[in-house]
C-alpha cells in the first residue's frame, strides 16, 4: 500500500474515533419507588421543643422623689447640641504679624488718671449761712435773735496741715422794738467784719478735708432805725428814720468745718462757727442805741475754687 493512502486512512480513523466520543450516552431511567409495606412501622414523629421556663419576677423599682425646680435651675435653660453655637476656631495670623498680635494681646488698658488736687492751693470761697444771737440787750420790749450771714474768704496753704487767710463778712444780728405811748422805735443791727484766719487740718485727703479754724479781727456795727416821736399833746407824733455806724470793735471767733471735693478744683464747705463781738451799747450817730457786746453762733455752706500757685 502506498504511503499516501495509509496516511489518509489514519486521518479518517482518528476523525471517526473523535466523533464517537462526542455523542452523548442516554442516561438510564430512574427506578420506580417501591410501594409501602403493610407491616412497616410508621415514621417517627418529631419530639416537641422544650417549653422555656420564665425568669423569676423582679421587684418593681422604687419610685424616685420628684425633683423640685430651684430658681437657679429654672432660670438656666437646657442646652442641647443643636442650640449651642458652634465654636469657631480663630484663624492663625499672618506670619509677618505674629510679633504685633502678641504685643497687642499682652498690652493692658491704661489705668484711670488719679484724682489730682492743686499742689499749692489758693482757695477763694463764698458762703451763706444762718446766724443766731442767744443773748438779749436792755431797753427793748421785743427782739428777734436770728439773722443771716454772707461772707467771702481767701485762704492759702502754708503747708499741707496749715493754711492762713482773710475773711470778710456781713452779718445780721436781729432787730429790737420798743413802744412807749406815742414814742416807738424799731432798730435793725448788722456787723461788717474783716478778720485774719488760720485753719489747721487734722485730716486731709484727695476728696475730704476736716479743719479747725480761728479768726481774729474787727467789726463795725451799723444801726438802721425807724419810729415815731411824740411832739406833745397838741401836735401829732412824727415818724422818722435814721442810720449810723460805730467805730471798729474787736472780735474773735473759731469753729470747725469740713470740705468735700466734687472736682479737683471745686469743693463744698460746711462750717459751724462761734464769734464774740465787743460792740458798743451807746447811741450810734445820734440815731439809735447800740447792741452792746454780743455772742453769735452761725452755720454756713460755702462753695470754693482752688487756684494752683505751683502747677
Amino acid at each position: 500500500m502506498r504511503p499516501s493512502r495509509l496516511g489518509l486512512l489514519l486521518v479518517l480513523f482518528s476523525v471517526a474515533k473523535s466523533a464517537s466520543a462526542q455523542v452523548p450516552v442516554a442516561a438510564a431511567p430512574a427506578p420506580e419507588p417501591a410501594p409501602p409495606r403493610a407491616d412497616a412501622a410508621p415514621p417517627a414523629q418529631p419530639e416537641p421543643a422544650p417549653v422555656p421556663v420564665p425568669p423569676p419576677a423582679t421587684p418593681p423599682p422604687e419610685p424616685k422623689p420628684p425633683v423640685v425646680p430651684t430658681p437657679e435651675s429654672a432660670s438656666a435653660p437646657e442646652k442641647s447640641p443643636e442650640t449651642e453655637p458652634a465654636k469657631v476656631e480663630p484663624l492663625p495670623p499672618p506670619e509677618g504679624r505674629l510679633p504685633e498680635v502678641a504685643a497687642e494681646q499682652t498690652t493692658t488698658p491704661p489705668a484711670a488718671p488719679p484724682w489730682i488736687r492743686a499742689h499749692s492751693p489758693l482757695t477763694l470761697e463764698g458762703r451763706l449761712g444762718l446766724l443766731l444771737r442767744p443773748g438779749s440787750s436792755a431797753g427793748f420790749q421785743d427782739e428777734t435773735h436770728a439773722g443771716t450771714e454772707l461772707g467771702l474768704s481767701l485762704y492759702m496753704d502754708l503747708k499741707r496741715e496749715l493754711a492762713a487767710g482773710l475773711e470778710i463778712e456781713r452779718a445780721s444780728l436781729g432787730r429790737g422794738t420798743s413802744i412807749s405811748g406815742l414814742d416807738s422805735v424799731s432798730v435793725d443791727y448788722t456787723v461788717s467784719s474783716a478778720m485774719l484766719g488760720v485753719r489747721a487740718y487734722p485730716k486731709r485727703s484727695e476728696l475730704f478735708d476736716l479743719f479747725v479754724g480761728l479768726q481774729v479781727g474787727v467789726g463795725i456795727q451799723a444801726v438802721s432805725a425807724v419810729g415815731t416821736a411824740n411832739n406833745g399833746a397838741l401836735i401829732p407824733a412824727s415818724s422818722y428814720s435814721c442810720g449810723g455806724t460805730d467805730t471798729p470793735a474787736f472780735q474773735i471767733g473759731g469753729g470747725v468745718g469740713a470740705r468735700l471735693m466734687f472736682a479737683p478744683r471745686w469743693g463744698v464747705t460746711a462750717r459751724i462757727n462761734g464769734m464774740g463781738r465787743r460792740l458798743t451799747s451807746d447811741v450810734v450817730d445820734e440815731c439809735a442805741q447800740g447792741l452792746g457786746t454780743a455772742t453769735t453762733v452761725s452755720g454756713s455752706l460755702g462753695l470754693g475754687y482752688d487756684f494752683d500757685l505751683d502747677p
